[in-house]
């Protein structure tokens, strides 16, 4: 840390002389630091303070990239002065991760339907049928909504232009226009065979009118086509209500949930390295190593996972798009790559032979991906409960 770049000759406050080395002012006891600095001055003093980015990091990268296992070893030989901290590398590099993954999670994949869906309670006739929320039903739903004898004189009629039309041929076109029908308190939901299905959702749960027990009614089989989910017998408890609630806040805002889940992801990936390091403890028991270099090591083969997947993750999605042959070929390639880089930092860390290293490494990669995927899925259903 350049902080001599921060001291000055003189107390700021008593104007007693100082020696560049003084922490403090003698005399009056104030910290000996000279604010008037350049911006670049502060700015890699910021990176060296908080992220250890300067000659820490210099002297880190290629040791981190191409020796596995180094930095675990220099770290429990008490050599770190020259070396970026375990765990300000991981926050480093697990930010540029999970950045990476909101960013190209961020951009919505189709258009949403309209916010406010809603129709009248009652209308003229010939402005119902030009009204545009009530146009986008279909005519089995338009004739439904029509609480009005008039509708029970034409019973076998199913078109709504055509039940107008013979409206018009019976009475008079000048009554019809002045003819104010009423609509039934009736679930109002738009079917149109070429919406995308999540569009429709979207659009159901942002109506004010329906309740929840509505929307899961049209949700679960309303429209006959999606079934969803099947909570209707939970209809009058506590939870299902909430349930009920939950799922129509996911439906209405899903880029919402989406964002919850991922902002949620780096505490559960977090809370997952000392379970890892745990792991690596039993599964090496008889080599007597402390807890502590199994967080370290768990801490750096994280970090280098952060971001080999970062990186690759953007040339897949950004400079190989349309490219789905070579889209696959760099994922594969990209998780050969760092599974052998950590199977070569468990030779190098734990000193032990190829094939008993292998054996222990394949041992820890299931046991690992049975906790992620259970922590995974905890971590979503706490998201969908408290969101």
């Amino acid at each position: 840390m350049k902080t001599k770049k921060r001291r000055s000759t003189h107390c700021s406050n008593c104007d007693s002389p100082l020696d560049e080395s003084y922490n403090f002012c003698p005399t009056c006891g104030q910290s000996n630091t000279d604010n008037n600095i350049t911006f670049s001055i502060l700015i890699r003093e910021f990176l060296d303070n908080y992220l250890g980015v300067d000659s820490k990091m210099a002297n880190s990268i290629m040791p981190f990239l191409f020796s596995p296992g180094k930095l675990t070893n220099r770290f429990q030989d008490g050599k770190i002065k020259h070396f970026i901290h375990p765990v300000r590398l991981y926050l480093v590099l697990s930010v540029f991760y999970f950045f990476v993954i909101s960013y190209l999670l961020s951009f919505d994949l189709r258009s949403l339907g309209n916010d406010n869906f809603s129709l009248p309670t009652s209308a003229d006739i010939e402005e119902l049928r030009n009204d545009p929320d009530f146009a986008i039903l279909t005519d089995s739903l338009k004739i439904e909504a029509l609480n009005d004898s008039l509708v029970r004189q034409f019973a076998g009629i199913s078109n709504f232009n055509a039940l107008y039309d013979s409206l018009v041929s019976k009475y008079d076109s000048a009554i019809i226009n002045n003819t104010e029908v009423a609509l039934n308190a009736v679930d109002l939901i738009a079917t149109n065979e070429n919406e995308h299905f999540l569009d429709k959702t979207n659009r159901w749960a942002r109506d004010r009118h329906l309740s929840d027990d509505a929307f899961m009614d049209s949700l679960t089989g309303g429209n006959g086509n999606y079934k969803v989910f099947n909570i209707t017998d939970t209809t009058t408890s506590e939870n299902g209500q909430h349930l009920k609630s939950q799922v129509r806040k996911v439906f209405k805002n899903e880029e919402g949930f989406k964002g919850f889940i991922l902002g949620n992801l780096p505490i559960m990936m977090f809370l997952l390295i000392p379970l890892f390091a745990l792991v690596l403890k039993v599964v090496y028991a008889r080599r007597n190593h402390l807890y502590i270099k199994h967080i370290v090591h768990a801490l750096h083969v994280h970090s280098f996972a952060y971001f080999i997947y970062g990186i690759s993750l953007l040339v897949i999605f950004k400079l190989l798009v349309g490219h789905t042959g070579w889209q696959t070929a760099v994922g594969v390639f990209t998780f050969i790559g760092v599974s052998t880089y950590v199977y070569v930092s468990f030779l190098n860390v734990y000193k032990q032979g190829w094939f008993k290293t292998l054996v222990k490494f394949n041992i820890v990669g299931f046991i690992y991906l049975l906790l992620l995927q259970t922590f995974f899925s905890f971590e979503i259903f706490m998201s969908f409960w408290y969101y």
